[in-house]
């Protein structure tokens, strides 16, 4: 079984703990690297490594940090070095795979982990890719605007309607990909003003079958796992 906890989630930081047990990987570390420490209780000798989206500072704060650290940051949205697209933490398999953001190179993750199969996608228009033939178990995906609620007057809008994805979106890609192996759908980096999070659970719901559909929020975690109850 693996633990998926929530440090912080939105445009004020990100950042994800995957635990199995034995290993912690973190996906995005958009907060100061002493929340992050004191997330997994001052104790960083589980870290197998660390997986950044992209560069924003919302996603990236503490990439220093970590690298001062010894510790081991994937960053495939850094073009100045080569990267490869798959890379190995511990049990942790990892392949990245880039996601429009705006002209910002920006990336997703599938992750597989003790038998589980997780995908985690955020800052993202839209997805060019599909994963049904995988049988994807969970899905950590960002829910950031619902199109009503955004006013064009609003001096970021081009920013958050192609550097973010909607809840149509959302829907479409949940609908997409879903098989009979999906339990659980998380949605994350929600706007404060953009986003009201039981409607936007409610919808999703509709496509998402018997999966569980929730809301990430900082300090809520879930036990992933591949049976439904």
């Amino acid at each position: 079984m693996i633990n998926l906890r929530v440090l912080a989630t939105g445009s004020s930081g990100n950042c994800y703990l995957l635990d199995n047990g034995k290993e912690t990987l973190i996906l995005d570390c958009g907060i100061p690297i002493k929340d992050i420490k004191k997330g997994l209780n001052w104790d960083i000798s589980r870290i197998v490594g660390v997986c950044v989206t992209h560069s924003h500072l919302d996603h990236s704060k503490s990439v220093k940090d970590f690298e001062d650290m010894g510790i081991s940051v994937f960053k495939p949205y850094d073009e100045t070095k080569a990267c490869p697209l798959k890379i190995r933490y511990g049990n942790f398999e990892i392949q990245a795979f880039k996601l429009p953001h705006n002209g910002t190179p920006n990336y997703g993750y599938y992750i597989k982990a003790d038998g589980q199969k997780i995908l985690y996608l955020t800052d993202f228009e839209y997805c060019q890719f599909n994963f049904k033939a995988l049988e994807v178990n969970h899905i950590l995906v960002e829910c950031n605007y619902q199109q009503e609620l955004v006013s064009r007057d609003l001096p970021n809008f081009d920013h958050k309607v192609r550097g973010h994805c909607s809840l149509d979106t959302c829907k479409n890609f949940i609908a997409a990909n879903k098989t009979n192996a999906l339990r659980t759908v998380i949605l994350c980096h929600m706007g404060a003003e953009t986003a009201i999070a039981e409607e936007c659970v409610a919808e999703v719901n509709k496509v998402a079958g018997n999966a569980n559909v929730s809301v990430a929020k900082a300090g809520k975690s879930w036990e992933l796992s591949l049976y439904p109850f």
